[in-house]
């Protein structure tokens, strides 16, 4: 992601909106893991897709380093990587916050 400018310092931005119907995507602290509310589907905490009907990961927001200011550029949201994408073998660190749903 570093050549992409979406990794400055370790950091990246995710657009905490679903990429399967655009709910809000908050982080599950006991999995660690973002984990959609609506329809259940899951993401690491790169924010690639793990779980559920979601056709891929989560979009991403260029970010810059400059010194000790972080600037996000939040008018060019990016696609997130495909489904598969597996760049920090994360796997859930506890229980899920939502259940799956429909058995996906």
């Amino acid at each position: 992601y570093k050549n992409a400018g979406l990794l400055a310092g370790g950091l990246m931005a995710l657009y905490q909106r679903c990429v399967h119907l655009g709910c809000r995507v908050p982080f599950c602290q006991a999995s660690q893991w973002f984990e959609c509310p609506c329809h259940g589907s899951k993401y690491n905490r790169a924010g690639e897709y793990k779980l559920g009907p979601a056709p891929r990961g989560l979009d991403r927001m260029p970010l810059t380093l400059t010194g000790s200011t972080l600037t996000i550029d939040t008018g060019n949201i990016q696609t997130g990587p495909p489904r598969g994408t597996n760049t920090t073998g994360q796997d859930p660190e506890g229980p899920f916050c939502v259940a799956p749903v429909g058995g996906h």
